[in-house]
């Protein structure tokens, strides 16, 4: 089985969607297996992308938080005063401050009674949908909580379980955007990534921040140039690093009203308006994945 990551760097720049588009087209016509895996888990959308159907979910503990067992504790006060995150306040007794809680220990080590432990707790949880044949895994964080990176790992596991369950042969990841841990959980055991972008000053810092992170995983790439017509002298700047970096260019898609109206509508812009500009693109992406993976 192959995986294959979509990234972006910064946000905003049509990853989803391009996800989304690609993994109907690879799929299509039974012409391959594939497992769909939404790893931005702080906000994940690929879902309502795909316009997918519920399965079911399982709640995850990703996270150690202090727990205060109120029958042992003598109300000292230590706990609250060696805290460094401000997690445990009040006066009387302590009162735990869940979401700001980093599971250091530091409140077990000087609490005097031992009332305080730190415990695994239920900090998210895997959703499982289905969009036709297209098996997805998403993963969601709950609110204020950390150890994305963590959660992103199991839903990677899971991803690959099922994959192997329905006998798939590639493995599609959805990345978060950034360069931080939850995108290099995502990197892991990945044959190849693509990174998406688009012609502005920002997207291209993004972009050569994100590829440092590759090159360090030794992990080859290729870029996809989302609304490629947007900027000329940005697309220029863009094209002559790319070439610098010997980075090839998959394909280059244009603006397109007609995308975004798709997916207002709750559909692909690919299947709603097939010979569309931006759908004869993607098209072409997913002809040279094809060939990569082949």
């Amino acid at each position: 089985m192959k995986e294959i990551v979509i990234l972006s760097g910064k946000g905003g720049v049509g990853k989803s969607s391009l996800t989304a588009a690609l993994s109907h087209l690879l799929a299509e016509n039974g012409k391959r297996r594939l497992v769909l895996t939404d790893t931005d888990v702080d906000a994940p959308n690929l879902h309502l992308v795909l316009g997918a159907e519920f399965d079911r979910s399982f709640g995850i503990q990703a996270s150690d938080k202090a727990v205060i067992d109120y029958d042992k504790c003598s109300r000292c006060m230590a706990c609250r005063d060696v805290c460094k995150f401000g997690s445990i306040i009040g006066k009387d007794e302590p009162v735990l401050v869940s979401y700001s809680c980093e599971g250091c220990g530091a409140c077990a080590i000087v609490c005097p009674t031992g009332a305080i432990t730190v415990q695994p707790v239920e900090n998210g949880k895997i959703n499982m949908v289905h969009s036709g044949s297209v098996r997805v895994v998403a993963g969601e964080l709950g609110i204020g909580e950390s150890s994305s990176g963590r959660l992103v790992d199991m839903v990677k596991k899971q991803a690959r379980q099922e994959a192997a369950l329905t006998r798939s042969d590639l493995l599609l990841t959805d990345g978060p955007p950034g360069i931080g841990c939850p995108v290099i959980a995502a990197l892991k055991g990945a044959d190849y990534a693509v990174l998406v972008t688009e012609p502005t000053p920002s997207a291209l810092s993004d972009l050569q921040r994100i590829v440092k992170v590759l090159r360090g995983f030794r992990i080859p790439a290729g870029v996809a140039l989302n609304r490629a017509d947007m900027h000329g002298p940005s697309r220029n700047r863009l094209l002559a690093w790319l070439e610098e970096e010997s980075l090839p260019l998959l394909a280059e898609i244009p603006y397109d009203p007609l995308l975004p109206q798709s997916l207002a509508q709750g559909g692909l812009g690919v299947v709603m308006y097939p010979d569309a500009p931006s759908s004869l693109a993607i098209k072409d992406l997913s002809t040279a994945l094809a060939d990569i993976l082949d």
